[in-house]
């Protein structure tokens, strides 16, 4: 219970002090001293600010609901019931997404390992509201085409809102290809 606390008084620190600043000048001893921990503290959880910063957004994902199976549904609309509220889910906090995308490019192995547990989750919503009746290989060009673009949101190109607009339209042209 007490390591639960202190996580989460890690992960609450680091958000504050991202909403007030960017991910460049975030250290593993700011968030310890905003959490009230020793900074030998904070490594014992997190390898990096890369790692502490993947698993805010991990969990942020981990806390949105899956989504269910809905046969008649569209293409377009099992996409947007999957990944509408994950690709929305830092779209209120640039200065945290922004953060959230660097980390999560680092080859750092705590961060490749949320990464991949990330995309898993991802593919699940997706197999969740796909079922049997949708190919595999649309299921990967509509994960491809998410990911990208959480990419250009991240560097800039649009707002991380114009990603799920940008799936769905990905999807729309799928479903009349």
């Amino acid at each position: 219970m007490r390591q639960q606390a202190t996580v989460r008084a890690l992960l609450d620190a680091a958000e504050v002090l991202l909403r007030g600043g960017d991910y460049d000048s975030l250290t593993l001893r700011l968030v310890a001293a905003e959490a009230g921990v020793t900074h030998t503290t904070a490594y014992n959880y997190f390898s990096s600010k890369a790692h502490l910063v993947a698993q805010i957004f991990w969990r942020r994902l981990r806390g949105i609901p899956h989504p269910t199976h809905d046969p008649a549904a569209t293409l377009t609309q099992r996409v947007d019931a999957a990944l509408s509220e994950p690709g929305l889910a830092l779209r209120d906090e640039p200065e945290l997404a922004q953060a959230a995308l660097a980390a999560l490019l680092t080859q750092d192995p705590d961060v490749q390992r949320l990464r991949d547990e990330i995309g898993a989750d991802l593919a699940e919503r997706l197999g969740t509201t796909f079922g049997d009746e949708v190919a595999a290989p649309v299921a990967e060009t509509i994960l491809l085409t998410f990911s990208g673009a959480m990419l250009q949101a991240g560097m800039g190109y649009f707002d991380f809102a114009g990603v799920v607009s940008r799936v769905l339209t990905a999807a729309d042209l799928l479903e009349t290809a």
